[in-house]
């Protein structure tokens, strides 16, 4: 009858890492998965990532959101005041 005010059995993680366990193994499946890829693969995409975050390989829609960035505030209030005006 009273069974709710009983204990409850709570499960408790079977084993928790100690932090440098957590880093071998996390160091380990960076071997395997170097190893998977090959040195090749994994320069090819470090270079793909540098060239998306270079400035000179920017797209041209990243291109224009940091031109809007720069412009003054007021200027752009103006402009989409101007659109909005346009489409009614």
């Amino acid at each position: 009858m009273l069974d709710f005010l009983k204990k409850k059995n709570v499960r408790k993680d079977p084993k928790k890492l100690s932090r440098e366990e957590l880093i071998a193994q996390a160091q380990q499946n960076a071997r395997k998965a170097r190893e998977e890829l090959g040195e090749e693969n994994i320069r090819r995409l470090a270079e793909a990532l540098q060239q998306m975050n270079s400035p000179a390989h920017q797209s041209e829609g990243k291109r224009a959101q940091e031109k809007i960035r720069q412009m003054d505030k007021g200027h752009i209030a103006d402009n989409l005041k101007i659109i909005l005006k346009e489409d009614k």
